[in-house]
């Protein structure tokens, strides 16, 4: 038999930000729990797992009788919700058969699943380095949305991660567009490393950065193919792609004979407006620069034998230009998805001849990055 008392509120929160690696449904049952277990006398352990991620979480516990146990995730964490604000008391059955959960004159039983079932975790790298929890999730943010969903490439479907000594670098693409953020952080230490980490994985990290406001670094790690970071009390793997990443400095064209800065927020709005009007899956818009007139003019693309459902343009200016006058297409989603991963007053635009590689920069944001594939416009 075993007892702890716990804060109802670091518990439940526990049990959200575990809810994202349970199985909802699985033909192992184990996969749809958490493992409860206690750890000296004041730290309360919760576990889970899918198989591909795994996520340890800590809190603070008065521990009366050790407990170890495995019980189903979603029932427990909704019932927890529904408790008022006050501590409750976690005890198993003398037979080891049920959980039971007490506040005030509130009592619920949970069965109890064979923990034995439960999968191995990984292991904790021996070698690790510390990173800056801002600029870590800063990085994720700025190339996450360009990891492809569905891909020919195994490992286009994750984010590469690499670390060439104080060199970080964060890259994806989906065959469309690349986002790479590469950082120079003075003093990292720690061995090298190379990994493709899954969209999901990804997502879970972020996850965890965005609840640990209160954490200043994280450590991360690569062990047994697996991703490893801790953030306060919170510990993740997640299982790495295995395959190569492809060559991505070859779409990184170094010269590019035509290029203008403008306002983020001004050629973002422009695109939103005009691309409503375009009928076709990819939002084509037509982006018209005018070097000799100090602007580019954002218009609607006219699918051919499409009915006419209406057109719009918009002339923008531009800050600052160099090259001939020029026509090339964009996606307006990439376009506009980009735009904000920058969080930038200005942009700089790079191009070159006809379906070359549109670059995206700016002085305010030297570490990032966004290469977008143009579009072919019919005549």
């Amino acid at each position: 038999m075993g007892k702890c008392l716990t804060d109802k509120g670091s518990f439940l929160g526990a049990l959200q930000l575990i809810q994202g690696i349970v199985e909802k449904k699985a033909i192992n049952p184990i996969l749809t729990s958490i493992v409860i277990e206690t750890i000296g006398d004041d730290t309360l352990v919760i576990k889970a797992t899918n198989l591909e991620e795994s996520m340890i979480i800590q809190m603070w516990s008065e521990i009366h009788e050790p407990i170890n146990t495995a019980v189903s995730a979603k029932k427990l964490a909704e019932f927890v919700k529904e408790l008022p604000d006050m501590p409750l008391t976690l005890s198993t059955s003398q037979d080891t058969t049920t959980m039971q959960i007490e506040v005030g004159s509130i009592r619920a039983s949970f069965p109890l699943l064979d923990l034995e079932d439960f999968p191995e975790l990984p292991s904790i790298p021996e070698d690790t380095v510390l990173l800056n929890r801002d600029a870590f999730l800063d990085a994720l943010e700025k190339v996450s949305f360009s990891i492809a969903t569905d891909a020919v490439s195994m490992p286009l479907m994750g984010m590469l991660f690499k670390k060439e000594g104080n060199f970080l670098s964060f890259v994806s693409t989906d065959g469309h567009r690349l986002s790479l953020v590469e950082k120079n952080v003075e003093g990292l230490g720690g061995e090298d490393f190379e990994m493709i980490i899954p969209k999901k994985g990804v997502q879970q990290i972020v996850k965890i950065l965005e609840k640990k406001v209160e954490v200043d670094s994280v450590e991360v790690g690569f062990s047994e193919n697996h991703f490893y970071m801790k953030a306060g009390n919170v510990q993740l793997f997640s299982r790495v792609l295995e395959g190569r990443y492809p060559n991505y400095r070859r779409v990184l064209p170094e010269e590019f004979d035509k290029e203008f800065v403008i306002s983020s927020q001004e050629f973002m709005k422009a695109a939103r407006r005009v691309s409503l009007f375009s009928e076709d899956k990819t939002k084509s818009i037509r982006i018209e620069f005018n070097p000799d007139e100090e602007n580019i003019v954002v218009s609607s693309v006219i699918t051919p034998g499409t009915a006419f459902s209406g057109a719009a343009s918009q002339t923008v200016e531009i800050a600052e230009c160099k090259g001939t006058s020029f026509v090339f297409g964009l996606n307006a989603k990439y376009l506009m998805e980009a735009l904000n991963a920058f969080d930038s007053e200005y942009v700089r635009v790079s191009t070159g001849e006809a379906l070359w590689p549109v670059k995206l920069t700016s002085d305010e944001v030297p570490d990032y990055v966004h290469v977008i594939m143009p579009l072919k416009l019919e005549e």
